[in-house]
């Protein structure tokens, strides 16, 4: 049966839980993004999964769902509507992660990626990698700091009031950890990033507050991004990864300079604005855990 925690408000970020003889599922369910990440305690593919997961969908109007998994457990979720969206390298330290997800409609089948958005991706990309050609590798001139979190949160909430937030800052995983950066070119508007990870898998989100709107500001973005990756990196954090607009070529550009790359598309995967679009799966493999065992053998 579900079980859920009643509090007399609630949380940006929700637990549900559903148990059955033969699934175990907990819901991470965002409020403010409309938004669910499935985790999945028991391997199998089961209808009763689908039908829990759309219920608490519909009551709770969320549209997007995604799940991450083992290679061998992909196809267990495609057999009940999800699709296989994208890779995370290194998500489980040696093995990677295979995101699934599901678009919550009137219809059975889950929504893809149309041509047209695949084609919208394609042009941000390119134009990214043409404009990452301009930053340079040794960036000179841009302040990154860690920043407590009600600093992050503050600047996260005026973004978000304006409609300027491309990621919030919320609960990705259960039980994680997170610290925060500002970047910011000489007497420019600062940017905040955010890092949730966990130690016993080896992978973070990163997380933008908003997309930059000059060429300084994609500079100090991407220099911030670069000094997030080797602060995880000395934490011995293996993967790293974030979502963002399949139509933002700025941020395409700061994430490309910083050693990004695409590994999947995911079909209405973000939330900007009020507004749900394509969401391009940024990734970045930090270390090589096996290539550190064969080192002390």
């Amino acid at each position: 049966m579900a079980t859920k925690a009643k509090t007399a408000d609630k949380p940006i970020v929700e637990e549900l839980h559903f148990r059955s003889d033969s699934a175990f599922l907990c819901l991470l369910l965002n409020h403010r993004t409309k938004f669910i990440r499935v985790i999945d305690f028991r391997a199998g593919a089961l209808p009763a999964k689908r039908l829990f997961i759309q219920s608490v969908a519909k009551r709770e109007n969320v549209e997007k769902v995604i799940t991450l998994v083992e290679k061998d457990e992909v196809s267990s979720w495609t057999r009940v509507g999800f699709v296989r969206e994208g890779t995370i390298p290194g998500f489980y330290k040696r093995s990677d992660g295979h995101l699934c997800g599901c678009v919550i409609g009137e219809k059975t089948a889950s929504v893809e990626v149309t041509d047209d958005g695949n084609k919208l991706a394609e042009r941000t990309i390119n134009a990214a990698k043409k404009n990452a050609k301009d930053v340079p590798d040794a960036i000179k001139g841009i302040a990154v700091h860690e920043v407590e979190a009600s600093e992050a949160e503050t600047a996260r909430d005026q973004a978000v009031k304006k409609g300027l937030a491309v990621n919030t800052f919320d609960s990705f995983g259960r039980d994680a950890e997170r610290f925060y950066f500002d970047c910011a070119a000489r007497r420019g508007k600062p940017n905040y990033l955010a890092a949730e990870f966990q130690d016993c898998f080896g992978h973070s989100l990163i997380e933008v507050l908003r997309s930059p709107a000059t060429d300084s500001e994609i500079v100090a973005l991407t220099e911030g991004l670069r000094t997030m990756c080797e602060e995880l990196k000395e934490r011995g954090i293996i993967s790293a990864f974030g979502l963002a607009p399949s139509d933002d070529v700025n941020l395409a550009t700061s994430y490309t300079a910083a050693g990004f790359r695409k590994t999947g598309l995911l079909a209405q995967g973000i939330l900007v604005a009020d507004e749900r679009k394509d969401a391009i799966l940024w990734t970045q493999k930090l270390a090589n855990p096996g290539a550190e065992d064969d080192a002390t053998t």
